[in-house]
């Protein structure tokens, strides 16, 4: 009886990827100087083998919100002068490293858009300056 052919290759077929977002917004949030926001996100919780994931304590310390995609978006708005950073983190039990900063003028919409996520974790900090500020911010992780 003939053998079927064996190759190394994963048969596929064409499909439609469907794109995907995972959101989180902060809404006219009040705060106090020096106050900050923190959006955090898994990007490979759902999509990576998890014999591959090192050992340890998640980086922020709790489990993060899931997502799927290589890309961070975020708009933001503040009525006083603050700073954003943006930060990585390999695996677990690994530290989040900052890579990005930008700096919020007043009164002043701004936005990131397309910052490729190059590690498991990202989070976005907001830091309020130094008086009571009211913030609108939006963290989108999306796979296209």
């Amino acid at each position: 009886m003939p053998q079927p052919p064996t190759t190394t290759y994963i048969a596929h077929e064409n499909i439609k990827a469907l794109p995907y977002a995972a959101q989180q917004p902060f809404r006219e949030a009040t705060l106090a100087a020096g106050g900050t926001l923190v959006a955090e996100f898994d990007v490979a919780e759902k999509i990576t083998d998890p014999n591959s994931f090192l050992t340890g304590a998640f980086p922020g310390g709790a489990q993060p919100q899931v997502a799927v995609g290589p890309y961070l978006d975020a708009l933001y708005f503040a009525d006083q002068a603050g700073q954003i950073d943006v930060a990585y983190a390999v695996d677990l039990g690994c530290a989040y490293r900052t890579l990005f900063t930008a700096v919020v003028a007043a009164n002043v919409p701004g936005n990131i858009s397309g910052l490729r996520i190059t590690g498991r974790f990202v989070r976005l900090t907001y830091t309020n300056g130094a008086v009571i500020a009211l913030v609108e911010l939006g963290v989108y992780v999306r796979s296209s």
